[in-house]
């Protein structure tokens, strides 16, 4: 659950009373989204209010609920640094990469429960995107899970509500996932082994190596 300063709570809240269609409920302290005759929100809610509110407002949609997650200036800067650090990996690796991103770009995640979610950054390798059908390929939330993903937590996210939602894409197939804690320092490093999901913490690496991403290093410098 994403918590937010109480004066930055208030301008989220005024502007979206001012947005939010009337078929829509907002939990004032949890920031989530639900339909208010209690049905569950569904992939087509998800898009349209995608198109409603403006850009600066992350969304997900996970248990029937659309998340809104305020994005900052700070951490915004740092995922520019985790995003171009991964785009010059992509860049020399064209033939093992199908595409790659930022959280602009989200996906429609393979669960018992409609999922969608854009990670900080993410690598889709070439073998996974084109097992997809080219319908599949252009729809506004590919169904695909990236085989990598790396969120950089801000200060509206609890470490459980990162930690539950990096084990929500590795239970959804992705195959490693970096959660970076800039403000503990940490990164925890997620990695499947046989049929479990395993992670550990690093305290304030210099540098963080994939074992998914062949021959990428992610130096972490102004990201930590």
């Amino acid at each position: 659950m994403p918590e937010v300063a109480s004066e930055k709570l208030a301008s989220i809240l005024s502007e979206l009373a001012s947005i939010l269609p009337s078929q829509y409920d907002l939990d004032r302290d949890k920031l989530e989204i639900t339909l208010v005759d209690s049905e569950p929100a569904t992939i087509e809610n998800f898009k349209e209010l995608a198109t409603i509110l403006p850009s600066q407002y992350k969304l997900d949609l996970a248990d029937g609920k659309i998340t809104i997650m305020p994005v900052h200036i700070q951490t915004s800067q740092k995922e520019a640094r985790l995003i171009s650090r991964v785009t010059i990996w992509c860049d020399n690796n064209p033939r093992l990469v199908g595409i790659f991103g930022s959280s602009q770009a989200c996906f429609t995640l393979p669960l018992p429960t409609e999922t969608v979610r854009g990670p900080g950054a993410f690598v889709i390798l070439a073998n996974s995107w084109n097992a997809l059908s080219p319908n599949d390929q252009n729809e506004a939330f590919p169904p695909i899970v990236p085989d990598f993903v790396a969120e950089i937590r801000s200060n509206s996210n609890t470490v459980d509500f990162c930690h539950q939602k990096m084990l929500m894409y590795m239970d959804a197939g992705a195959q490693e996932g970096f959660l970076i804690d800039p403000i503990n320092q940490t990164v925890t490093i997620y990695r499947i082994n046989g049929n479990n999901i395993v992670w550990n913490e690093r305290r304030n690496p210099r540098t963080v190596t994939s074992q998914i991403l062949n021959g990428f290093v992610l130096n972490m410098q102004g990201i930590i």
